[in-house]
C-alpha cells in the first residue's frame, strides 16, 4: 500500500454565518468543504465507521459498513452497548448514490476504491471524504482528520495523544535493538499465506519491538508461500490474523513445521478481537500495538493490555468492560 503523506484538517470560521464550514483534505488530496458540520454521516468504508465510533460520534451515522466486525454474540452484545442502532443502519456490500440520497446524507466517508462513487456524489451535492489509512503514521492524521470533520476535535487530540504514549513507553521499554530483534511471521486466514513488507501488519510488527520475517517479499497484500521458505526465515514468533479458522495449535501441533524456533518454544499466537481487528489500519489498532509487544518481549512492557482496553473501550467507545470481555485481551 502506497504511504500517505500529510494530511491537513481545517476548520474555518465564517464572519456573519450562523454556522463554521468544514474545510478537509482527504487522502486522495481533495480539498472537501461542508457548509456545517455534519448531522447525518454515511460510511461505506469499513475502515473509516471505526473512525467514527472511535471518536464518540457514532450517533451521527445514518449508514455504515461493519467489515471485520465479528458475527459473534460477545462482538454484538458490546456493538449494541455502543450504538443500539447498529443493525439497523448496516449497509449491503455495494452502496448506490440513490441509497445515499434517500437517507439523506450529509457526508460520505469512502475508501480510494470508492472514487468514482465519490464522482457520482459530487454530482448529487453529496460531498466524500476519502480515507486511505495504510501506516500507523496516517492512522494518526486519519483520527485528527475526522476529529476537523465531525466536530470532534478535542477527542481526535485525546486519542492521538493516547497513540503518542503507548508507542513512546513501548518504544522506551524495548530500547535499540538492531539484528537482535525477534523475528516474527504474521499469518493470514490460511497457514501458509503471510503478510509482506509493504503491509499494515508489518509496520505494527516493527512499532511492537519486532522484525517481520517477510519483510523482503514485495508487495501490499497477503502473499501464499511455500513451507520450505517459512523453513528458512525459521521466525522466533508467529502471529496470526484474528479473523480466519486458522489456530496456534494447528501450528504447533503439525509435524512439518516442528523445526521452526516459534514451534519450538511454543511461541504462536492468534489475536484476540472484540470489535474491530487489531491488524487493520484503525484507532484500535493501538492496542494491537500493545499486545504484539508483551508477546515480543514479555515482562518487559509497562503498560497492561488488559488495563489499556479498558481504557480505551470507556473514553472512546463509551462502554464498560465486563470481567469476561476484559479477560479475552489476556487469553493465549
Amino acid at each position: 500500500m502506497r504511504a500517505l503523506g500529510v494530511l491537513i484538517g481545517v476548520v474555518v470560521l465564517v464572519p456573519g454565518a450562523w454556522a463554521q464550514s468544514v474545510t478537509v483534505v482527504d487522502h486522495a488530496g481533495r480539498v472537501v468543504t461542508l457548509p456545517s458540520p455534519p448531522q447525518r454521516v454515511a460510511s461505506v468504508f469499513g475502515v473509516a465507521t471505526a473512525y467514527v465510533y472511535a471518536l464518540g460520534a457514532g450517533d451521527l451515522l445514518v449508514g455504515a459498513r461493519y467489515l471485520g466486525l465479528p458475527d459473534s454474540p460477545l462482538a454484538r452484545q458490546v456493538m449494541s452497548r455502543i450504538d443500539p442502532a447498529w443493525e439497523g443502519k448496516t449497509f449491503p456490500a455495494e452502496v448506490t448514490v440513490e441509497a445515499l440520497v434517500a437517507i439523506q446524507a450529509g457526508v460520505v466517508l469512502a475508501g480510494t476504491r470508492h472514487l468514482p462513487l465519490a464522482a457520482l456524489l459530487g454530482e448529487v451535492g453529496i460531498p466524500a471524504v476519502v480515507y486511505a489509512p495504510e501506516t500507523f503514521a496516517a492512522v494518526r492524521e486519519a483520527t485528527l482528520l475526522t476529529g476537523a470533520l465531525l466536530g470532534r476535535e478535542e477527542e481526535g487530540r485525546e486519542l492521538t495523544e493516547l497513540f503518542d504514549e503507548v508507542l513512546a513507553e513501548v518504544a522506551q521499554r524495548m530500547g535499540p535493538g538492531g539484528s537482535t530483534l525477534p523475528r516474527v511471521l504474521f499469518l493470514g486466514t490460511e497457514p501458509l499465506r503471510v503478510a509482506v513488507g509493504g503491509m499494515y501488519q508489518t509496520q505494527l510488527i516493527a512499532l511492537a519491538g519486532g522484525k517481520s520475517a517477510a519483510e523482503n517479499l514485495p508487495g501490499a497484500s497477503w502473499q501464499s508461500v511455500n513451507l520450505e521458505q517459512i523453513l528458512v526465515w525459521n521466525p522466533d514468533v508467529i502471529l496470526i490474523a484474528p479473523y480466519g479458522t486458522v489456530q496456534p495449535n494447528a501450528i504447533l501441533e503439525n509435524p512439518d513445521w516442528q523445526s521452526v524456533a516459534a514451534v519450538k518454544t511454543g511461541r504462536a499466537w492468534k489475536l484476540p478481537q472484540l470489535l474491530f481487528a487489531w491488524d487493520t489500519p484503525i484507532p484500535e489498532s493501538v492496542l494491537g500495538i500493545l499486545w504484539i509487544a508483551e508477546r515480543l518481549h514479555p515482562g518487559r512492557v509497562g503498560l497492561e493490555i488488559a488495563d489499556l482496553a479498558s481504557r480505551f473501550y470507556s473514553q472512546f467507545y463509551g462502554v464498560t468492560l465486563t470481567e469476561d470481555e476484559v479477560a479475552l485481551f489476556s487469553e493465549d
